[in-house]
């Protein structure tokens, strides 16, 4: 294995290329990630990187990710404190949330985060845990990977990377119940005001 100063040593000769990624054609993009990918597969195989920044501005965002999973958190925050200060880029440990409004495309399945009911799951002992039932019209159980590969992708854009897995302790995915209207519940769209409000409550309640 690598150090990550080898994948920054190789990114900083190489990085020009990465900042006018967009603007090449699609076969010498496609050959530009599958590179820096290998790169940093040399480090750890298990995570990701992602190239933003606003169009037409020649500043680049690199985004380190492990794709959701915790176990490879260590080695994303260890690569990005290990990244020497380059001007032209701002480099971004896990995937952060979205700016605006959140839709998404999954397996040619669209989901609006707007319109998925989310239902709190609340522990007496755990009061400032997070659980959630979140919960689809045409949910089966042969559809659970699918649908939970889904919620993860839309918490992940609405809240970032690292809170969708250290903010949520328990998650489950399920068909809406036939008797909803008389559940509590809230809409994905608002999960994030539903975390701060529950890690509020529970730090109060821990206080007294």
């Amino acid at each position: 294995m690598q150090t990550p100063e080898n994948f920054w040593n190789w990114f900083s000769k190489h990085q020009s290329r990465y900042l006018t990624l967009g603007e090449i054609k699609p076969e010498a993009r496609d050959e530009a990630v599958n590179e820096m990918q290998l790169e940093l597969d040399k480090f750890c195989n298990q995570i990701f990187f992602e190239i933003g920044g606003d169009e037409g501005d020649h500043r680049g965002a690199l985004i380190i990710s492990a794709a959701g999973d915790p176990d490879f958190f260590p080695q994303v925050r260890e690569l990005v404190a290990s990244a020497p200060a380059m001007g032209d880029w701002e480099v971004i440990a896990f995937k952060p949330a979205q700016s605006g409004p959140v839709v998404i495309n999954y397996e040619d399945q669209s989901f609006d985060p707007q319109e998925i009911i989310v239902i709190p799951l609340l522990h007496d002992a755990y009061p400032d845990s997070i659980g959630i039932q979140v919960c689809f019209d045409d949910f089966e159980e042969a559809t659970e990977e699918h649908y939970m590969g889904a919620t993860f992708l839309m918490l992940e854009a609405l809240i970032g990377e690292e809170a969708a897995i250290n903010n949520i302790e328990y998650l489950e995915v399920c068909k809406v119940p036939e008797d909803i209207d008389d559940i509590e519940y809230l809409m994905l769209s608002d999960i994030e005001d539903h975390i701060i409000e529950v890690k509020t409550e529970g730090l109060d309640e821990n206080a007294h």
